[in-house]
């Protein structure tokens, strides 16, 4: 899991998650679902994106 969040390609996780979030609030009705979507997708590609630069950091360490 470690190995694969170090790999993966960011561009790709938020099209991903803009995607599958989209599906998600859009289906639950949510009024502004699109501003909502691009923010989700935005923290949760912002999440890995520091994990991607932590992870290396801690590995080196131990």
């Amino acid at each position: 899991m470690i190995q694969w969040i170090k790999q993966v390609n960011l561009v790709l996780a938020f099209v991903l998650l803009f995607g599958f979030h989209g599906l998600l609030y859009y289906s639950l009705g949510t009024a502004s679902w699109f501003m909502v979507t691009l923010l989700a997708s935005a923290v949760d590609t912002a999440v890995l994106a520091v994990a991607q630069r932590v992870l290396p950091a801690r590995s080196r360490q131990s």
